[in-house]
């Protein structure tokens, strides 16, 4: 197996991500398995505003993509949840 050199910048984005209760409660609610929004809004009691503003932060780093309606954990998605 083959691991992974993470620069500085990688490390930034995960302490950013780590940081927030928000976004490691998204990042955990969401799992292996997947989750889709309204799922993810009615058993984390966030308001539209918190779930688009860290779910879009999440996407856009590259923690969490949209698969046919479910949001699933990327690679580092994955390595944030262990984290």
């Amino acid at each position: 197996m083959v691991e992974k050199v993470r620069d500085r910048e990688h490390h930034e984005k995960l302490f950013k991500a780590s940081i927030s209760p928000i976004r490691r409660e998204i990042v955990s609610a969401i799992g292996i398995q997947g989750k889709t929004k309204e799922e993810l809004k009615k058993e984390l009691k966030l308001t539209d505003f918190q779930l688009k503003f860290n779910l879009e932060w999440l996407i856009k780093e590259g923690f969490v993509k949209e698969e046919e309606g479910k949001l699933k954990l990327t690679d580092n998605g994955l390595e944030l949840l262990e984290a």
